[in-house]
């Protein structure tokens, strides 16, 4: 009995993974919650940092969020505070050296009309992720009631800029805001927590069936 535990101990430690998780507003509130405890329940070794209002450049110049920063190290110590610089990408590889590096952004290019710095801002992101020798996994932002007409224009852009770089969780199609309530976009209220519980469960799915974990 003792030989077959420690069999099943063994086997599942090879299939743990260093994951780095990094977002927007999301990944700050519910759903980034949520996906970062399913990772750790899975036995991963995970570090989350998520920066409100950030899009992938703001991780490479440290600009600073106003509205909310979480992180939670690979120990589990929990940092969350209103005002906060973005880490940098840089240092975040260099002292994870991530398995696979799990990206949540999309909703904060809604208001950029330059559609060229959005595909370069995700090329450069994924380019620097995959040249560390890391797997990338790309989570697009969800259904909002606010700019829903917008998604629509941002998933081509994403899907244009990623091609086959990376496995693609489109959010989109997994959620669906509340027609009253919340501000139209973010998931932090009573009708939205559960949704946005129910998205990370199906991004962390789509993670194991992606990269055989």
């Amino acid at each position: 009995m003792m030989k077959l535990i420690l069999l099943a101990l063994f086997s599942f430690n090879l299939h743990a993974a260093t994951v780095l998780f990094v977002g927007d507003s999301h990944s700050v509130g519910p759903f980034g919650w949520a996906l970062d405890q399913h990772l750790r329940d899975a036995g991963h070794t995970v570090g989350t940092y998520a920066s409100c209002g950030s899009i992938p450049r703001w991780f490479t110049t440290g600009q600073k969020t106003p509205c909310g920063y979480f992180e939670k190290d690979l120990k589990g110590s929990v940092i969350q505070v209103k005002e906060a610089p973005t880490p940098i990408m840089d240092n975040l590889l260099s002292t994870y050296r991530p398995d696979v590096v799990i990206m949540e952004f999309g909703g904060n290019y809604i208001t950029t009309p330059d559609d060229e710095f959005v595909k370069k801002d995700i090329r450069s992101f994924i380019s620097k992720v995959k040249a560390t020798g890391a797997k990338c996994f790309w989570v697009t932002n969800p259904d909002t009631r606010k700019y829903r007409d917008q998604i629509p224009r941002i998933m081509g852009l994403t899907k244009e800029a990623i091609g086959e770089e990376c496995p693609i969780f489109e959010s989109q199609l997994h959620t669906r805001y509340p027609e009253t309530g919340g501000d139209g976009v973010h998931y932090w209220n009573t009708l939205g927590t559960p949704i946005a519980k129910a998205w990370a469960l199906k991004v962390f799915e789509m993670f194991n069936e992606n990269f055989n974990l």
